[in-house]
Order: C-alpha cells, then sequence, then structure tokens
C-alpha cells in the first residue's frame, strides 16, 4: 500500500462526481454531508480508498429505486473518520446481514446477477478497510434502505 495523508473531501467529491451519471440514468439523488470547518486527513492509499467507496455507492445506487436517494457522510470518532453511505433502497434481511462481507456471497442471487454482482466488492472492501486498520459494518431493514459504515483511522 501507498500510504499518506488523505484529503477525506477530495475522495468523497472524486468518487461522487464519477457516479453521477449512473445515479442521473437511474433517477437516484446523489449527495454529500461534509463538515463546515473542514476534516483532517486520513493516512492510508487514496486508490484503494477510492475503490471502497465506489463500490459501496455503486451497491448503493443500483439496489435503490428510481426516485431514491444516496448519501454520504462523514464523522470523527474517537481518532477516526467514519464514512456513512446511506441509501432508500430495498434493504438487507437481517439474516443476511452478518455473511455480505464474504466472498461471493450474494443476498439475491437472481438479482445480484441481473444486476452484474459478483459477490466478491463487498470483501474487497473488507479487506481493504480493515489493512488499513479500520472496520466495516452494516444497518439495514428490508424496504427503509442501509447505511453502511467504515472507520479509517486520522492521520497523526
Amino acid at each position: 500500500m501507498d500510504l499518506q495523508a488523505v484529503d477525506i473531501g477530495d475522495l468523497i467529491r472524486s468518487n461522487i462526481d464519477s457516479a453521477q451519471k449512473t445515479a442521473r440514468e437511474k433517477e437516484v439523488s446523489l449527495n454529500s454531508v461534509m463538515p463546515c470547518d473542514g476534516f483532517p486527513p486520513i493516512r492510508g492509499d487514496a486508490g484503494l480508498l477510492r475503490e471502497v467507496l465506489r463500490n459501496l455507492l455503486d451497491n448503493a445506487i443500483q439496489y435503490t429505486p428510481a426516485g431514491g436517494s444516496v448519501e454520504i457522510s462523514v464523522a470523527r470518532n474517537d481518532g477516526f473518520a467514519v464514512l456513512t453511505v446511506a441509501d432508500s433502497g430495498i434493504g438487507i434481511p437481517q439474516s443476511d446481514q452478518t455473511r455480505i462481507f464474504e466472498r461471493f456471497y450474494r443476498v439475491d442471487a437472481a438479482r445480484s446477477r441481473e444486476v452484474g454482482g459478483t459477490g466478491l466488492g463487498l470483501a474487497i472492501a473488507k479487506h481493504i478497510v480493515e489493512a488499513h486498520g479500520g472496520q466495516i459494518w452494516v444497518e439495514s431493514e428490508i424496504g427503509k434502505g442501509s447505511k453502511f459504515y467504515f472507520s479509517l483511522p486520522l492521520a497523526s
């Protein structure tokens, strides 16, 4: 990994810019909520962290119906940046939430094939986040959407 100080705002903005076209095509609004006073950098590999956020955004957009929304936010918590990708999508059953970060696991295999899922994206995201000293987790309710969180240590 190429560890450097990474600006969270730049990371979020570049991913939103990349995902806007797909979101518009699906008629899903895509927004970010950033702290007003700036945010301290994290120490990480910008390319790998971009991949994590891109995966979470792509999933959120894919599983959110037209007219829905996806929002990225960031907060500080005990020396960590905690990024959240929240959607108003279809949600994930409680029984599947503990397994979605496993390689090749898909909640609905038929639906995942329809949108092109392989079951690897979240496993890769977990590996990258943990390699940076962080954690990744989900909160979700069927019909009410999902919130994916991942924490990354702030640069000292």
